[in-house]
């Protein structure tokens, strides 16, 4: 399966030009450290607005002013675009015109924070609950590590892992208690959990397909919580993904309200 064709051609199918048209398009540099994480997260996020407004982080550092100036007031799938993180951020900024799906449920929340982070990091555990049904002593494996995730799970008594590519963490112990292992094991450590916990950048960097695969054949069940392509949740949670957080902007990591769209997968 290659998730971002299908989601290309369900918007080219169910979209009309005027919903991809170009209205702006912004990089922002992410440089956060919230209390309890671990370390700060260093990443650019690109904003897109056509119909909707989508979001893709990224990796890469630069992205010329000149470079987004030329899709303004594009039909977007008309463009080539080269770089996957803008081409997500711009398919997840139309892709609510394309179905009229809804979340099994949302919240906001109006705080600052650090009080959303870990607001944001119950709502995971609680989906947890609810496709285990108890999660102490559970193998769970959480994929592109986020501290707090690993600390609120590890409290409750789950055997949690992280898996990551940052050398900075990868061999050690986070908070002195959590095994962080290189990514290139992420599939092995999936097959051996219960639940895994993985970011939208798995979109981006187009691994969430080969996630999903290995959690279906080992029957292990598969949360994805995601700023990067959060309206994509009905797509997902219609393949293969049990339960999607979509956080849209503005999201947790600035002070006042944010929301949560919860995607769970049926039957």
């Amino acid at each position: 399966m290659d998730s971002l064709n299908i989601i290309r051609e369900k918007i080219i199918k169910g979209t009309t030009e005027r919903d991809r048209r170009v209205e702006g398009v912004w990089g922002v540099d992410c440089l956060y450290s919230p209390e309890g994480n671990g370390r700060t997260f260093k990443f650019k996020f690109l904003l897109a607005q056509t119909a909707g407004l989508g979001c893709a982080y990224s990796a890469r550092a630069d992205y010329p002013p000149e470079e987004l100036d030329k899709y303004i007031g594009t039909d977007f799938l008309a463009a080539k675009i080269d770089d996957t993180a803008l081409e997500v951020a711009f398919m997840d900024s139309a892709y609510p015109a394309v179905e009229g799906a809804k979340p099994a449920y949302f919240e906001t929340r109006d705080d600052v924070s650090v009080k959303k982070m870990r607001w944001r990091s119950e709502l995971i555990y609680r989906e947890a609950e609810h496709l285990l049904g108890k999660v102490e002593g559970a193998d769970v494996v959480n994929v592109g590590v986020v501290g707090d995730i690993l600390t609120l799970f590890s409290e409750r008594g789950a055997n949690i892992v992280g898996t990551d590519y940052d050398a900075a963490i990868t061999g050690r112990k986070l908070f002195g208690k959590v095994d962080i292992i290189d990514g290139s094991r992420t599939l092995e450590q999936i097959a051996r959990s219960n639940l895994c916990i993985v970011t939208g950048m798995t979109i981006t960097n187009r691994t969430i397909d080969g996630i999903i695969d290995c959690c279906a054949k080992n029957s292990v069940k598969i949360i994805v919580f995601a700023e990067t392509g959060a309206n994509l949740g009905a797509y997902y949670a219609a393949n293969g993904v049990d339960s999607y957080l979509g956080e849209t902007f503005p999201f947790y990591i600035f002070n006042g309200p944010s929301r949560i769209d919860v995607y769970r997968r049926k039957g």
